[in-house]
């Protein structure tokens, strides 16, 4: 059976692990898809950027926070630093590329905010910058935040999903 070294491998990395590979997928702007080489296997792992929260698909700046993603590490080798698991099964991590945390770096930009329960300092700090320089989606006049936009879907849809 193939698939059972993956979903082995895959839940037995410990919080503070590192996964080195390639992005070969960007799914918008808070989701990657990375592929580790190992001496005896490939691995693909779908990975959820710890700490911030990027507009949805049919949202106003999720083509622009998809773009900015694309362009600074599609195809590039990243680090994710494992912190733990989404209810999705997604990885949740810090992606770093060279020296620079991607997840910073995309609310620096204005692409992504501080995600809603987040304690970091520097992504409050960055996330402010970015509003003050009218960065990104903090171009437009009222952006709306991910999980209040998906509340709203929800209220329109009749269903009763979580934020993610």
């Amino acid at each position: 059976m193939k698939w059972l070294p993956f979903f082995f491998l895959g839940s037995c990395i410990a919080f503070g692990e590192e996964i080195r590979g390639v992005v070969i997928n960007v799914i918008d702007g808070d989701t990657i898809v990375v592929l580790e080489k190992t001496p005896e296997e490939k691995i693909v792992h779908k990975v959820r950027l710890e700490g911030i929260d990027a507009p949805e698909r049919g949202q106003d700046g999720y083509d622009g926070a998809k773009h900015y993603l694309e362009k600074l590490i599609w195809g590039e080798t990243v680090t994710v630093r494992y912190i733990g698991r989404d209810r999705y099964g997604r990885i949740l991590g810090l992606v770093v590329y060279g020296t620079a945390s991607v997840d910073e770096e995309m609310v620096r930009e204005g692409w992504a905010w501080r995600y809603k329960h987040s304690t970091s300092r520097k992504l409050a700090s960055h996330e402010s910058e970015a509003r003050a320089g009218k960065k990104g989606l903090w171009s437009e006049p009222s952006p709306i935040p991910p999980w209040e936009w998906k509340a709203e879907k929800r209220k329109e849809d009749g269903t009763k999903k979580r934020d993610k």
